[in-house]
């Protein structure tokens, strides 16, 4: 069969012509999928544990109720917070070496974290009260080395991207993480406690994902990180080198380009407080309003599992659109979510098999959590990429890391809003009123979401109205490049 042959058949067939357009990630070579294949078993390891962590750190560790959710939240803030300063290492001493100094330190503390406290009690010989300093201390190595996974694995996705193929490349990752996400539940912490009930299955867990982590650190050893995709963006490594750590923020908080992705990532917070209330607020909101019986692993599960589906299906498409349309679109769908848990829930009984309030409001939560996926899957890949293009070629980590300023805003304030929400409105014992019909709109749980919806609605309402400002559809023709840097002008993308 001739060439001109097999180009009429692809042309003809819309599904031969719809695998082809995968066909740009050969491109990018083996370093794009030893990035995936870190990403993947680094978010297997993080998705495990934070299933469990409150459960382990409570029924294994000996902490008190109060104190075994508050260490998962300093965790996370933890984890934000030296996502800032990690950053700008990266830059500095090369993709190999903060892989290498990260990885050691996340094994380490995952380490110290799961055999701690059996090692103070049986070799140190302390009560389980002291022994959980140790823990404490784990948990903090553990957030600082996973501080350094996110800057480096996107430094690396861009690195090893061509610009044709860049944004299908961070559809990519964005679907590894999220397989990892739902294997995490269905595949290992179910199999794992069902196996193993009780404190030690919770160990084995957490012991599961620091062998994943290392791993994750075998493939990054294999990793050529003098190889770029697209080679106009090489720079030398003395010039990379040359900068000390607060010399290169300094840089990066003066250039024009970042006081405008800082404008706009300010911008999104609102709808980041959406991103948080899937582990912060959801929880407590569903156990209360349907009962302690309410399927939390099934639930977790559909969010990762409709974007792992949506993303297969409409990678080929996505780079016919604008990123920043994309972005706006993603954020605007996954506040208008929230509408569906706003309503009453009688409203809910004008469809057919809903006749109780447990049913209409397991309706809404089903329906909230699919349109927030899609949403979700449409935003979060091209921010990711957006933030990448907008960043100058030396300085991608420091750029990828002060991207997180949304989510370590978000965190605190929805901690502090969430929980005073929760308890006025969401509160132990409010199912029982609902059905007497004795909650006011004002003090319900749909007046809490209509209040999340309004903070939500405000960010893309906010970039639309601000776009030509803050936001561009081809960043990377803004980004300032250094005085002493001479090569080609960069291709732009079609």
């Amino acid at each position: 069969m001739s060439d001109t042959t097999e180009t009429t058949i692809e042309s003809r067939n819309p599904l031969v012509r719809y695998f082809s357009e995968f066909g740009v990630l050969k491109e990018c070579g083996v370093n794009f999928w030893l990035t995936n294949f870190i990403q993947f078993f680094d978010g297997l390891a993080y998705f495990t544990i934070i299933i469990v962590f409150a459960l382990f750190l409570k029924d294994y560790c000996g902490f008190r109720d109060a104190d075994a959710p508050y260490w998962v939240g300093m965790y996370t803030l933890f984890l934000s917070l030296f996502v800032f300063a990690v950053g700008t290492i990266c830059d500095i001493i090369g993709l190999k070496r903060t892989y290498l100094v990260g990885f050691s330190m996340l094994i380490f503390g995952r380490l110290v974290l799961g055999l701690g406290s059996d090692f103070g009690m049986r070799v140190l010989d302390l009560s389980q009260d002291n022994s959980r300093y140790i823990v404490i201390a784990g948990i903090a190595i553990m957030s600082f080395g996973s501080a350094f996974m996110s800057p480096c694995i996107s430094t690396s996705i861009r690195r090893f991207t061509t610009l044709r193929a860049r944004p299908t490349g961070f559809n990519f990752y964005y679907l590894f993480m999220n397989i990892g996400a739902l294997l995490a539940g269905v595949a290992i912490v179910d199999p794992i406690r069902r196996w193993l009930p009780g404190p030690e299955g919770l160990q084995m867990v957490v012991n599961f994902g620091t062998c994943c982590e290392i791993v994750a650190f075998t493939f990054t050893r294999f990793i050529n990180e003098n190889f770029y995709a697209v080679p106009e963006e090489k720079i030398t490594t003395s010039k990379a080198s040359s900068r000390r750590p607060l010399q290169l923020i300094g840089e990066v908080i003066r250039e024009r380009p970042f006081q405008k992705l800082l404008i706009f990532l300010v911008l999104t917070l609102g709808v980041r407080l959406v991103f948080t209330l899937q582990f912060m607020i959801m929880p407590q909101y569903y156990t209360r309003t349907i009962g302690d019986d309410f399927q939390l692993g099934f639930m977790n599960s559909l969010n990762p599992f409709i974007i792992i589906t949506g993303l297969i299906v409409i990678i080929p498409v996505l780079k016919y659109f604008s990123t920043v349309k994309l972005m706006i679109w993603g954020m605007s769908i996954s506040a208008l979510s929230l509408i569906l848990m706003a309503i009453p829930p009688e409203c809910y009984f004008i469809f057919p098999g809903i006749d109780t309030v447990s049913q209409a409001y397991f309706v809404a939560i089903f329906l909230q959590i699919v349109i927030f996926a899609f949403g979700e899957l449409l935003f979060s890949p091209r921010f990711t990429e957006y933030v990448a293009r907008v960043a100058p070629k030396d300085k991608v980590a420091s750029y990828m890391s002060l991207a997180g300023l949304p989510m370590f805003i978000a965190k605190p304030v929805n901690g502090v809003v969430g929980g005073l929400l929760v308890s006025y409105m969401c509160y132990d014992g409010i199912a029982a009123k609902i059905d007497t019909g004795h909650v006011s709109f004002w003090c319900s749980p749909e007046f809490m979401w209509t209040i999340y919806l309004i903070m939500a609605v405000i960010s893309p309402l906010a970039i639309i109205l601000t776009k030509g400002m803050f936001v561009s559809d081809h960043p990377e023709e803004d980004a300032p490049t250094e005085e002493t840097d001479n090569s080609e002008p960069l291709p732009q993308e079609a």
